[in-house]
């Protein structure tokens, strides 16, 4: 009975404001993303995924019928260049949802819009636990949070490395704040209190301080949170002064682009949402590959590419013609197999539980650590 009642608070709630049916001509998703700067990379590869999987389903006779347009716009990864395109998003270009949004300052500024405007907000390209817990009736998460990579990863080295003092290197943001919560938690669970955090300012390449501050301190580790360029520049630092302390970062870094802005390969590792693109015999990765042939594979464009899937199976199992109040239906009622990725949402749960992947960078390739 509760989960019927949700689904009826749901149908008053997104018929309230948004646009309430689609085009008979086209499903609009609005995307906010860095296009450029220092985090473009991640905006490029997921909207290259997400573009390769609706231009294979546009092609097929219901594609015809119903295609699927992605809108994009560049917000450098600035969040009041998201707020602004988001609106712009919802007031002009009329999009049914917010998709492949990237970041979690972002996120976090378009929130109260997402709210206001009682718009589906789909998964987004941030573990930030504030769009997962109290569940936010807009939101739908497929990535794994941040505090199950720092989980992830503060296991390994406890258990591999016996580690007594660890350092966190910190983006001071939204999404430096959350990552840090889940890292001294997952410490503080295996009771390692010998703790330290340095923090360095978004966007920015000058971060020689806290760089200096981490050499002081001599951790047994070092948890990183940011994108590629900070996270790479404090490893080659590092290493330059022949200190070889293990670095470990989370996903938002970038797989790819982290490996190939390192001088020095040693004991750097990464957390990873999804398995590996190169290397995974699962039916959906499979079909990433032949989707993206002549392309880079990446995590990131895999990420963009299953949400475009995961999008399409949702449109399709919707109820015509398709209204908010179907589309909600259809997304906790159904379970989504993408090819060996199965998932369920409900009322009460607005995010996956797939298991986090664990990765040794070597100069060659992003290496699974099976244990």
């Amino acid at each position: 009975m509760k989960a019927v009642f949700s689904y009826l608070v749901v149908f008053v709630f997104f018929g309230l404001v948004a646009p309430n049916t689609l085009a008979a001509d086209a499903v609009k998703l609005g995307m906010s993303a860095p296009f450029s700067g220092p985090t473009k990379h991640l905006g490029q590869a997921t909207r290259e995924g997400a573009q390769a999987y609706f231009n294979k389903y546009n092609a097929t006779p219901e594609g015809k019928q119903t295609p699927i347009e992605l809108i994009t716009y560049d917000d450098g990864y600035e969040p009041h260049n998201t707020y602004k395109n988001t609106l712009k998003l919802i007031q002009e270009d009329k999009v049914f949802a917010l998709f492949n949004y990237v970041g979690t300052p972002t996120s976090k500024a378009i929130l109260p819009l997402v709210k206001r405007y009682n718009i589906p907000y789909l998964f987004p390209y941030t573990g930030a636990e504030f769009l997962r817990w109290p569940v936010v009736d807009q939101v739908y998460n497929f990535r794994g949070s941040y505090y199950q990579e720092a989980e992830t990863l503060v296991n390994y080295f406890v258990k591999k490395h016996r580690i007594k003092k660890a350092g966190l290197f910190i983006q001071s943001d939204a999404f430096g704040i959350e990552a840090s919560r889940g890292y001294v938690k997952a410490l503080n669970r295996k009771w390692i209190t010998n703790t330290f955090q340095v923090r360095y300012r978004r966007n920015s390449e000058d971060i020689a301080h806290a760089i200096e501050q981490m050499k002081a301190q001599k951790p047994d580790v070092i948890f990183a949170v940011g994108t590629y360029q900070p996270v790479s520049q404090l490893v080659n630092e590092l290493r330059r002064d022949n200190i070889n302390t293990p670095v470990a970062t989370l996903s938002f870094s970038g797989a790819e682009a982290l490996r190939t802005h390192l001088e020095n390969f040693e004991q750097i590792y990464i957390s990873t949402v999804f398995p590996n693109p190169k290397a995974s015999d699962l039916p959906v990765i499979q079909e990433y590959r032949e989707d993206m042939a002549g392309h880079e594979l990446s995590h990131e464009s895999l990420e963009g590419y299953l949400n475009a899937k995961l999008f399409t199976e949702m449109i399709k199992k919707s109820k015509k013609p398709i209204t908010h109040e179907s589309f909600i239906i259809s997304t906790e009622s159904h379970l989504f197999d993408l090819g060996g990725l199965a998932l369920r949402y409900s009322a009460e749960n607005h995010s996956t539980l797939l298991p986090i992947t664990l990765n040794k960078v070597t100069k060659e390739a992003i290496v699974e650590i099976k244990d």
